[in-house]
């Protein structure tokens, strides 16, 4: 009885481990009748599909050219908006045209091409820009602005001097920009070492051009009256990675004669 009972159990346990074979391998069968199959393309179709994924990146970069050209006109819409309300004596037209022109020339100095900016020398201190006796008229930080007529932040200091003096370079450095704008009149800005930059404002003219090598002493342009000016003098910035601070801080000590000049 015992071994009849041992033998019928083999049996079922070798027909359970046969079942299960013969299913295991139906189901593995079906599997892979199911696997999606890869055919080889042929170099036409390869070239369609390559041509079909260039055509849909150019429309995405033709659709951001496109977004970004229409955000520039609207901007440059409303800047022209600003600027005939500025005509008629518009006060807050003139402080929108203030902060815009700060923000342009953060862009123009935080836009460097790194390798340029990368050669030119560390700046310790820099020279006064104007030779001779001069006269601060407007300090740097908050003050009753002359042509708008309401407080505002001045980002630099005015130096007044006679129409047309020579403007001289503080340190070595790099032109980037010259431009005839609203509020600075004739500007440029110049890149110096460790993202040290000089601001020049209501020039009358420029004597170098955007990326011209200068080096210490060199002449940059002639004072003017261009721009939010009440007369000829020069304004000018000393920036640190864009940011507006006090000129003071970097230009060596002056001497006050009792005429309120300063020499050097």
């Amino acid at each position: 009885m015992t071994i009849r009972k041992t033998v019928r159990y083999i049996f079922l346990a070798t027909a359970v481990i046969v079942v299960v074979i013969i299913a295991g391998g139906f189901i593995h069968s079906h599997a892979e009748e199911n696997l999606p199959t890869s055919p080889i393309q042929s170099p036409d179709v390869w070239q369609a599909r390559q041509q079909l994924v260039w055509e849909e990146f150019t429309a995405l970069a033709r659709a951001q050219v496109a977004e970004q050209e229409r955000v520039q006109q609207a901007a440059d819409a409303e800047e022209a908006a600003d600027v005939a309300l500025i005509q008629s004596g518009d006060q807050p037209a003139m402080l929108r045209e203030s902060d815009r022109e700060d923000q342009l020339i953060r862009s123009i100095i935080q836009g460097c091409d790194p390798a340029v900016a990368m050669q030119l020398p560390a700046v310790v201190e820099l020279s006064w820009p104007l030779s001779g006796p001069m006269k601060v008229t407007s300090p740097y930080g908050e003050r009753l602005h002359p042509i708008i007529g309401e407080e505002a932040f001045h980002r630099g200091v005015d130096l007044r001097a006679r129409y047309g003096s020579p403007i001289l370079a503080p340190a070595d450095g790099i032109a980037l920009y010259t431009a005839t704008k609203t509020e600075y009149g004739n500007m440029l800005v110049v890149l110096h070492g460790e993202g040290i930059a000089t601001v020049y404002g209501h020039l009358w003219k420029f004597a170098v051009h955007p990326y011209e090598r200068v080096t210490k002493g060199q002449l940059l342009g002639y004072t003017g009256n261009t721009g939010f000016s009440t007369g000829p003098h020069l304004h000018f910035e000393v920036r640190q990675d864009g940011v507006a601070t006090n000129p003071l801080e970097w230009l060596p000590p002056i001497e006050t004669t009792g005429e309120g000049a300063v020499s050097q």
